[in-house]
């Protein structure tokens, strides 16, 4: 009788497991950053091999931001002739100047290395991201942060990506203004 409890018990751990994906984060404690401070998220350099990864990354971290209350956050995507076809670290310089023209505070930037589908029996989701926060003023890493998971066979990898950019949002050193 034991021996069965212990095997129910040892499955529903194994469930539980499996069902929770696997995912890690590193990030640094980084310096206080006020909340309300004039936030830029720029384009995300794409290391995967997914059209557009950093942008959708980008825009997913600029809506997580704004949630979790920070009111003066600024997507910069420039527009370009073929979405396809750019040059990342190009296209990011044009949004640095921008941002700094409209005077922006701090500069999110970061790499997106992983964002597909697994191979295998059930094409698990994948998505690693690298993020720092630069000051404007002077390129300075203010923070940095990078987190993957590997999601559960029926999850997107826009779900995946929702919960690696929630832990490093989570991580960031922001701060309610005084």
């Amino acid at each position: 009788m034991k021996t069965l409890r212990h095997c129910q018990s040892l499955a529903l751990w194994l469930t539980l497991l499996a069902l929770t994906g696997c995912s890690v984060i590193q990030t640094e404690e980084g310096s206080p950053i006020p909340e309300d401070g004039q936030f830029a998220v720029l384009p995300l350099i794409n290391l995967s091999q997914t059209p557009q990864a950093g942008d959708q990354a980008a825009s997913v971290l600029s809506a997580m931001l704004r949630a979790k209350g920070s009111g003066n956050v600024t997507l910069y995507l420039p527009d370009d002739r073929n979405p396809l076809m750019y040059e990342n670290s190009e296209r990011q310089q044009t949004a640095i100047s921008s941002a700094r023209n409209d005077g922006a505070d701090y500069l999110f930037t970061g790499t997106v290395e992983e964002w597909r589908y697994k191979s295998g029996l059930d094409g698990e989701p994948a998505v690693g991201i690298t993020l720092e926060i630069r000051s404007a003023r002077d390129n300075r890493v203010i923070w940095s942060g990078t987190s993957a998971r590997t999601g559960w066979g029926r999850e997107s990898v826009s779900v995946a990506a929702h919960k690696v950019l929630d832990e490093l949002t989570e991580a960031m050193p922001l701060t309610e203004s005084p």
